[in-house]
């Protein structure tokens, strides 16, 4: 068996890495933990309503937790260790929505009524699909997209919708707009382009935001079609799946 045992540089070079993961985890979680505390701040003091502090969190999660993606290493389980950080905040609201921890702060500003099980539907979805594309998809122009369709996206279509969708119905989903749609659309083409843009810079993808510009496109239009179906529950998971389905099919790594 020793014949086959790793040289010790190897092995110091794996203990390295590991640590230099670890330490970006911590960093990683209290960056995003800086961001929830201080929105739930906000929503207990009453600077903002309730609602705009919930949209600001689900659409600035996902661009902060990937501007944490360079502090892990190139390794296979570097992917697993930067998972861990939305894994184990999803876990933690997990258990507030099933009553197993008591925080009232959370609920308030996760959820639309007040009632602690909602945090077991969309946010529970919301963090699975920030675990799934960064396990499956790390640092990919289709990861990056994927979550800037289902935080800017997702999120700029209820803020517009409400305010400008009110007359304007789809005809298959009374509970959404035209002008949601075309906003999703707008937002997360352009946070994906800008998610593709910093991913070039660092070295990630070999492809420049303007080469992926009509695929990114037609994956954007993709996801808001998903998106406007009459799936309220599950549209945290489709539009992201659908945007991710798009670009593996228009721009295969």
């Amino acid at each position: 068996n020793g014949l086959h045992a790793a040289p010790p540089t190897a092995r110091r070079m794996d203990v390295v890495h590991r640590r230099s993961d670890g330490v970006a985890f911590l960093a990683a979680s209290a960056t995003m933990a800086v961001l929830v505390e201080g929105l739930k701040v906000l929503a207990k003091a009453g600077v903002y309503p309730t609602t705009f502090t919930r949209k600001l969190l689900h659409m600035a999660a996902g661009p902060v937790f990937i501007l944490t993606w360079p502090w892990f290493g190139k390794q296979p389980s570097s992917a697993v260790w930067a998972a861990a950080v939305p894994a184990c905040m999803t876990a933690k609201f997990a258990l507030v929505g099933a009553g197993l921890i008591q925080q009232d702060a959370d609920v308030k500003l996760m959820s639309r009524t007040g009632d602690r099980r909602e945090l077991l539907r969309g946010p529970l979805l919301y963090g699975a699909v920030f675990c799934a594309a960064t396990v499956l998809g790390f640092r990919s122009a289709t990861a990056g997209g994927a979550l800037m369709a289902l935080c800017a996206g997702d999120g700029m279509a209820d803020v517009i919708g409400r305010r400008f969708g009110r007359r304007h119905k789809l005809p298959w989903s009374p509970q959404k707009s035209w002008a949601g749609s075309a906003a999703f659309t707008a937002s997360a083409f352009a946070g994906s382009m800008g998610a593709v843009s910093l991913f070039h810079h660092w070295g990630w993808s070999s492809s420049a935001a303007a080469d992926l510009a009509l695929p990114l496109l037609a994956a954007s239009v993709a996801a808001a079609a998903a998106e406007s179906l009459p799936v309220p529950e599950i549209d945290n998971v489709v539009a992201p799946l659908c945007f991710a389905l798009a670009m593996r099919a228009l721009a295969p790594p």
